[in-house]
């Protein structure tokens, strides 16, 4: 099976609509390159693993920040919301597998669903499960998981079950210590909060080619302008006029990367009025001017 491309596309509620893998094996694997682009906010009904490959990742679950050194990995369960980016200038990789319950349960009434799946489905307080090298069980799952991507992207003889076998193994490691990778129960606020950042931040992606204020964006959850602000803060430790500017330069970075088209054009593409602004904004959070960014990304290539 060939690598997918990270190409995170999410419908209004902020779930990803792209599929991973295919019906009848729903998995895929991801190399992604984090010097280049970071994973925006998204969420999807499948678990995913990321295994840093190189460098220093930071995994934003929520309201939570996780970093990661190579060589150890996150395991993120089923609807939470996440994003991931580099922490230094500096290359950085990382593997994902991001596959459905059912590869590994088949059916809801199957004995291993309802010993390997249920109980993780069911565990509103296991959003994630940070993965370190240097304890035996978990550094375990970690081989698992590296050896499972490596099946599913070689593709030889009898993958398909080779697959399930490790992803069953890697459950039942995390089925039997899973009262020590609890975490503190969400609250009925922060789940509300969790529901409202989604809609907002899809909000924004859909139009943020376009103007958009403060009163935009809190509208489009039903909230006041004080609850907008409060939950992005709560949530994703930003404002929401912050977050748009970042996802604006992430898609002008995309474009300056794989286009020829001229600054300007991109950046009112983007939804910047003002030039100036656009180059001031993209070497803050880049560190390198439009131009300058385009032709270190094309000699890298």
């Amino acid at each position: 099976m060939s690598l997918s491309t990270c190409n995170v596309e999410t419908d209004k509620f902020q779930k990803e609509i792209i599929p991973h893998g295919i019906t009848m094996f729903p998995i895929a694997c991801y190399d992604d390159d984090l010097t280049s682009m970071s994973v925006p906010w998204h969420w999807h009904d499948e678990f995913e693993c990321i295994i840093i490959t190189e460098g220093v990742a930071q995994v934003h679950i929520e309201n939570q920040t996780i970093s990661l050194t190579q060589g150890n990995a996150l395991f993120i369960n089923s609807t939470i919301l996440h994003r991931v980016d580099k922490v230094i200038e500096s290359p950085c990789r990382c593997h994902s597998l991001v596959f459905h319950a059912r590869l590994i349960g088949g059916s809801v009434d199957s004995i291993f669903w309802q010993k390997l799946i249920a109980p993780l489905l069911q565990n509103t307080a296991l959003r994630y499960l940070c993965l370190n090298q240097s304890i035996s069980w978990q550094n375990s799952i970690i081989e698992n998981m590296n050896t499972t991507w490596q099946i599913v992207v070689d593709e030889a003889e009898d993958f398909e079950n080779e697959t399930r076998f490790y992803l069953s193994k890697s459950f039942h490691l995390i089925h039997l210590h899973q009262q020590l990778t609890e975490h503190i129960l969400p609250d009925k606020q922060e789940q509300v909060n969790s529901e409202r950042i989604k809609t907002m931040i899809r909000y924004i992606e859909k139009n943020y080619q376009d103007e958009i204020s403060l009163d935009m964006i809190a509208c489009s959850a039903s909230i006041s302008k004080s609850a907008c602000l409060r939950c992005f803060r709560q949530m994703i430790n930003s404002t929401p006029i912050r977050y748009l500017i970042q996802y604006r330069i992430e898609r002008a970075a995309e474009a300056l990367q794989n286009s020829n088209e001229q600054v300007n054009v991109i950046a009112i593409t983007c939804g910047f009025s003002d030039v100036s602004y656009f180059s001031k904004c993209f070497r803050e959070l880049k560190g390198y001017a439009p131009l300058d960014y385009r032709k270190n990304r094309t000699n890298n290539k």
